[in-house]
């Protein structure tokens, strides 16, 4: 049967565009949906990422049926940093003919935007949703993280689609009694390194700070791309409700902020039961997610000038106590597979690796 690529061209298409992985993938028990209001405030104009940034999106359709959905973005950013525009929101049966034939229609818009290559998945920023599942399908995904079936890995995979950078996730289930990065945590102190929690009476001044680090920290970090401070906040304003405080830790040296740590509680736990809804009860699933037992950990970054000091294991010490106080599990993601130093200090902390997602790109 013929498969037809028709643009996203009605609310009611939007919607279905929204909705399509739970009705496809919805009947796996690891399948966690968007957030409706997520998805929203991606697309909201009012998202400062659409100020250097624009978009097309497509659903595949097949015998009246809706069997795929794909996106691409020229983001001005992601051009000037790595020279290429971004598929994303990439969902499908498993048919390699659909998926080409989605695959085609984005890149086809690409190279009509002036691309010559093109990286995925991003939906649409490495600061959103990013990266295909290619280990540990069985386990749901934790808050703002991807999960694929394994069949995704060859409709990527057969359209062309080349695998340039992975990113592991490290689990930690329970509490340890001495943790061997604590020594470490300990000399850093010893030597002047003050880790404090986030000052929540100068919540916007912390922003502009916490974005001025991110950028600095992770410039040369494979896939980055600088965040704007207006984007920094307005993801961040939607976070502030259900931010548990332990989980945010500034690292200053000599008076300046040189590092950082952020971890949330598992909003995905509440999400799914939700079904990706915050009406009419979601949102108060999501203020108790709080109470979940499990957390992410998905920024720790110390400025360049200021590491192999300590103060990375002074950041983790904080934060992992806090995980002992309150938590019964806890993830770290995402860790570029190649970043061997954070790799080593988070084990000395007992977390394993246990999952692993992979950034495709593609010559145009």
């Amino acid at each position: 049967m013929t498969v037809e690529v028709r643009a996203v061209a009605s609310r009611g298409e939007r919607r279905l565009f929204r909705d399509l992985p739970a009705r496809l993938l919805g009947d796996d028990p690891a399948f966690v949906p968007m957030l409706d209001v997520a998805f929203s405030a991606i697309f909201d104009r009012r998202n400062p990422f659409w100020k250097h940034a624009e978009s097309r999106e497509w659903l595949a359709w097949r015998g009246g049926e809706a069997v795929g959905r794909i996106g691409a973005c020229d983001d001005r950013s992601l051009r000037e940093a790595a020279g290429c525009g971004a598929v994303g929101f990439f969902d499908s049966v498993e048919d390699d003919d659909v998926a080409l034939s989605l695959f085609q229609v984005a890149e086809a818009w690409l190279r009509d935007h002036g691309h010559t290559r093109a990286r995925g998945p991003l939906s649409y920023s490495i600061h959103d949703t990013a990266a295909l599942l290619v280990e540990g399908f069985v386990t749901p995904p934790t808050v703002d993280t991807t999960w694929n079936p394994p069949y995704y890995v060859g409709l990527w995979d057969s359209a062309g689609w080349v695998g340039m950078q992975d990113m592991l996730a490290l689990e930690r289930d329970g509490s340890l009694t001495r943790p061997r990065g604590h020594r470490f945590a300990e000399r850093a102190r010893r030597k002047g390194v003050v880790i404090r929690p986030l000052a929540m009476d100068r919540f916007d001044e912390e922003l502009l700070t916490a974005t001025e680090v991110y950028n600095e920290a992770w410039k040369d970090n494979w896939g980055h791309v600088p965040i704007t401070a207006e984007e920094f906040a307005f993801k961040a304003k939607d976070m502030k409700a259900v931010l548990d405080h332990g989980l945010v830790r500034i690292a200053e040296l000599e008076g300046r902020v040189v590092g950082l740590t952020l971890a949330l509680p598992d909003l995905n736990v509440a999400i799914k039961r939700s079904r990706g809804r915050i009406l009419p009860w979601g949102w108060l699933r999501l203020l108790r997610a709080k109470h979940c037992g499990r957390a992410r950990c998905m920024l720790l970054g110390v400025i360049p000038g200021y590491r192999r000091r300590g103060i990375e294991a002074a950041l983790l010490s904080e934060t992992m106590a806090h995980f002992d106080r309150q938590y019964r599990w806890a993830e770290a993601s995402w860790i570029l597979a190649d970043n061997a130093e954070m790799l080593n200090g988070l084990k000395l902390y007992d977390m394993v690796p246990y999952k692993r997602w992979r950034v495709y790109e593609k010559n145009l």
